[in-house]
């Protein structure tokens, strides 16, 4: 994963501050979910909070967020209790607030897959 962010970095996709960020959740998540660093899902995961975190703090969030019947399939299932308390933790931690409603559908939607990794030991949901 180190590997990814420091490419993403040197091309210039992300800042400094998204890759500490984004590494700094790395450790939130290994410390919670039992997915391995290299699986593709992660690294989409991890990918994608870098972006967001960035656009999170220019004040330029993606103007859609995740499918509406897709994000209540997500709520509904018995595990989201615990995904939506990770994702409250690393945003804490990352010092973020206010995450826009279209960008937290998508991190949900990133850790409700590496939760079902996690919980069946496949590749991601």
């Amino acid at each position: 994963m180190k590997d990814r962010l420091t490419l993403l970095l040197q091309a210039n996709v992300i800042s400094q501050d998204a890759y500490q960020a984004t590494s700094l959740a790395v450790e939130l998540i290994s410390r919670h979910l039992n997915v391995d660093e290299s699986n593709e899902q992660y690294q989409m995961a991890m990918t994608h909070l870098a972006r967001a975190y960035d656009r999170i703090k220019s004040g330029d969030p993606i103007a859609e967020g995740l499918d509406p019947d897709i994000f209540d399939e997500i709520i509904s299932d018995e595990g989201f209790e615990q995904i939506n308390a990770l994702n409250q933790e690393i945003l804490d931690s990352l010092n973020i607030s206010n995450v826009p409603e279209t960008e937290n559908s998508f991190l949900l939607s990133n850790l409700f897959s590496l939760h079902c990794a996690s919980q069946t030991k496949e590749a991601a949901c």
